[in-house]
């Protein structure tokens, strides 16, 4: 009998503000993990989705963990719960989430260095966590990052606002989350999906279309926590004074339309380069907002694994 080349486990952790929520780790099961990542999710999804590239990376002897964000995957636990968020401290909750698990990796794992990947949504969360928390990680990862104008953040807000007043912080609006999604979509056609711009594979924008745990309508409360989120991660993103030394990589799909096609990317490598970051790495490859599900994704494994091992070494 085979014996499985990795571990699946899901759990759930508890912050110290008292919120429980789930989380996804796989890890080789044969040898101990020469690194770990980290990976950050984007909204409306679910760590889940990522259990191809987590078993790649067992494969290669990286562990894997990733938490379900309020209101999403295993933490929301059933579907009438997906998208809610707590109206004042979603983005928050989110950030200490994050933080905890990260504890909870450095305390399992003492010795094993740790890499933290944050994909869209992810990206901010990501840079907010390493502004405000100063830990020392061996590596971090952009993917599909994008920037945000300040007037059509303050736009944004003040829109989810004045329909949280109307309609209620919990109440999901159909005309803004198909507003959200329309944008990104309209780049692409056919649209036989909200999703065209997620992949330009068939099957896997259909397999996120036909997951109940993915492209959900979000609910004003968490619309409004995320731009709050934004704009603090901005915020903090002023004056960085944290290890300039650093592993980065910044990871863009030239057919993004969330990250502008890749031109966010290199706006955010400039900025970091202008806080005199010393060791950046901008990669802008084929494909739309989600490089781990396109046509090319082994390519993007591979790269991702060479990135993480030439940083294992140093």
């Amino acid at each position: 009998m085979e014996v499985p080349s990795h571990n699946e486990q899901s759990f759930f952790l508890t912050s110290p503000s008292n919120f429980r929520f789930g989380v996804t780790s796989i890890m080789p099961s044969r040898e101990k993990p020469r690194a770990i990542l980290l990976l950050i999710t984007g909204m409306a999804e679910h760590a889940g989705r990522y259990r191809e590239f987590a078993s790649f990376l067992t494969g290669h002897g990286i562990g894997f963990f990733s938490a379900d964000h309020p209101g999403q995957g295993i933490t929301a636990g059933k579907q009438s719960k997906y998208g809610l968020v707590s109206k004042t401290r979603g983005w928050e909750r989110m950030l200490e989430n994050t933080r905890s698990l990260y504890t909870h990796i450095r305390k399992a794992h003492p010795e094993i260095p740790v890499f933290i990947m944050g994909h869209s949504m992810g990206s901010v969360l990501a840079r907010h966590f390493m502004a405000v928390y100063p830990v020392y990680i061996q590596g971090l990862i952009l993917s599909g990052p994008f920037e945000t104008p300040t007037a059509l953040l303050r736009l944004s807000k003040t829109m989810v606002w004045m329909l949280s007043l109307f309609t209620g912080s919990k109440s999901n609006s159909n005309w803004f989350n198909k507003l959200f999604y329309g944008k990104l979509n309209r780049h692409f056609k056919p649209r036989p999906t909200l999703f065209e711009w997620i992949s330009s594979v068939r099957e896997e924008v259909d397999a996120y279309d036909s997951d109940p745990g993915c492209g959900f309508y979000c609910s004003n409360a968490f619309y409004c926590s995320l731009f709050t989120g934004i704009a603090a991660m901005k915020k903090s993103q002023h004056n960085l004074k944290y290890r300039k030394t650093l592993p980065l990589l910044i990871l863009s799909g030239q057919a993004d339309p969330v990250g502008n096609f890749g031109k966010d990317a290199l706006r955010i490598h400039q900025k970091f380069y202008k806080q005199k970051f010393q060791n950046l790495t901008l990669k802008v490859m084929h494909g739309r907002h989600e490089l781990l599900h396109e046509a090319e994704k082994g390519k993007t494994f591979y790269y991702l694994l060479n990135w993480m091992e030439g940083h294992l070494t140093r």
